[in-house]
């Protein structure tokens, strides 16, 4: 009896909630069943939530190591685009699985090595690259037709905002938290009054009794900066106001290192502005921006002209940081 492993894959959490994982191992246990292969729980892999565009995904990592250490023999997948998304990936995948003794059949188009076969395979993998390509497009025109309506892109609200779904015809929308809020206003006005920077800012808050949204006693540097410079407090949220471009220099080589990960600002005549509930005021806003740059100025990372002597060896008696020139 050949031992088997079976592979299946939904993009979206969304799918998996509607079975769609469930109904995919349905099909391929039966044809285990079926050809009498001896299938253990341990062989069942799955990914949900992962987009067949690349190869990164824990389930599909743990089937080629599966494969590699001899673990089965043969793999029941429901659908070449189940497997990947790109032809060049499954290509890749087949080749792998090949060379480890495995070989891989697709329950719903079963494919031998016979050339109409493997044209066929080619076929699938190009049509599947189109979909999503034609998905990808239709989903980023209706977001951006929805915000050109004024609706709020995204489920997510920024840091004192609640996000309201969609309900009785009423489009989703931001309403103020009026905690949150509070703890903004306040930001801004350390960082106005105070001249404060946003480390210290920072350390001010993690000393204090502020939790951040996810309950950690700890805020990041990041959350602080976008809740200062985002002009969404101002009563103005943007869609658009960013494209996404291969980074320059990629931290680690692999099958996303080429992808369109790093973000770059767009020109300020393709933002498109939608009206939300303002927390500040503008003229509040227009000086926390002249504050942040003025910060930016003086930041110990953009003083490359001097070398002082004592630089960072004295210390504030009042916020005990590190002084420079």
């Amino acid at each position: 009896m050949r031992t088997a492993a079976i592979y299946a894959r939904v993009s979206t959490p969304r799918q998996g909630r509607e079975q769609t994982i469930e109904s995919q191992l349905a099909v391929l246990k039966s044809w285990a069943d079926e050809n009498s292969y001896e299938l253990s729980p341990e062989n069942v892999y799955t990914d949900e939530g992962y987009s067949g565009s690349r190869l990164d995904r824990p389930g599909l990592d743990a089937l080629r190591d599966g494969a590699e250490d001899g673990a089965f023999e043969i793999i029941g997948v429901l659908s070449p685009d189940r497997l990947a998304r790109k032809y060049a990936y499954q290509v890749l995948l087949l080749e792998e699985l090949g060379r480890s003794g495995c070989e891989v059949v697709f329950v719903d188009h079963p494919i031998s090595n016979d050339p109409n076969d493997q044209l066929l395979v080619q076929i699938q993998g190009a049509i599947a690259e189109y979909e999503r390509a034609l998905l990808g497009e239709r989903f980023r025109r209706g977001k951006l037709q929805k915000a050109r309506e004024g609706h709020f892109i995204g489920s997510k609200a920024p840091y004192g905002y609640r996000y309201v779904p969609k309900r009785d015809g009423v489009p989703g929308h931001l309403v103020v938290d009026e905690t949150e809020s509070e703890l903004v206003r306040r930001l801004y006005g350390w960082l106005i009054e105070e001249r404060m920077t946003v480390r210290q800012i920072l350390k001010r808050l993690n000393a204090g009794p502020w939790l951040a949204r996810c309950g950690g006693a700890r805020w990041s540097a990041s959350v602080v900066h976008r809740i200062l410079s985002d002009p969404t407090y101002s009563g103005t949220a943007y869609a658009n106001r960013y494209r996404y471009v291969p980074p320059e220099k990629p931290r680690a080589r692999g099958p996303t290192s080429g992808e369109n990960t790093c973000r770059k600002l767009r020109a300020k005549e393709e933002w498109i502005p939608i009206p939300v509930p303002p927390i500040v005021e503008e003229e509040t806003r227009r000086l926390a921006q002249a504050q942040l740059e003025r910060n930016a100025r003086l930041s110990f990372r953009n003083n490359k002209k001097y070398s002082y002597l004592l630089r960072c060896l004295l210390s504030c008696q009042s916020c005990n940081l590190a002084m420079f020139g």
